[in-house]
C-alpha cells in the first residue's frame, strides 16, 4: 500500500469520527447507528452495547442532554485495504436536563470527560465503519 492510499484511508477514517460526532450531538441516532458496522461493539461509561439495537437502546434510554464531542488527535495504524485501528482524543461537554439544540447558550464552566477512543475499523462496501470502540476516560466529572 502506498502512501496516497494510507492518506485516503486516514482521511476517511477522520470523516467517520467527524460523523460520529456531529451525529450523537445533534441526536440524530438513526444515522449514527449505520457507522458502526451490524454486529459492532460500542464500550462508553462502563457499559457495553453490542449491535445495532444495543446501540440504540442506550440512546433511548438515557436523560434528555445537549452533548459536543470534539475528537482530536487521531491516530491511525492501517493493517490492510479494509482494517485498522485507531486512538483518537475526545473532549465531551455534556449538560443534562431541559435543554435542547434550540436552547440559548447554556452556562458550562470545564468539560465533562476527557479520555480517549480505542477503535477498530473495517471498510464493507467501500465504506469505513466502526467494528469497535471504547471509551477510556482519562479526566471526568461524569456522575
Amino acid at each position: 500500500m502506498n502512501i496516497q492510499d494510507k492518506m485516503l484511508i486516514e482521511w476517511d477514517l477522520s470523516k467517520l469520527t467527524t460523523a460520529y460526532c456531529r451525529l450523537a450531538d445533534t441526536q440524530d441516532f438513526a444515522s449514527f447507528v449505520k457507522l458502526f458496522t451490524a454486529d459492532a461493539t460500542l464500550e462508553v461509561l462502563g457499559r457495553t452495547h453490542k449491535g445495532h439495537e444495543a446501540i440504540l437502546n442506550n440512546f433511548r434510554t438515557r436523560p434528555q442532554m445537549v452533548t459536543r464531542h470534539v475528537c482530536t488527535n487521531h491516530w491511525f495504524e492501517i493493517a490492510s485495504a479494509n482494517a485498522a485501528e485507531g486512538v483518537v482524543y475526545l473532549t465531551l461537554y455534556r449538560v443534562p436536563g431541559p435543554y435542547t439544540e434550540d436552547s440559548p447558550a447554556i452556562p458550562y464552566d470545564r468539560p465533562t470527560l476527557i479520555g480517549d477512543y480505542y477503535d477498530r475499523y473495517v471498510r464493507e462496501g467501500g465504506v469505513w465503519k466502526f467494528a469497535h470502540r471504547r471509551l477510556k476516560p482519562r479526566f471526568s466529572r461524569v456522575e
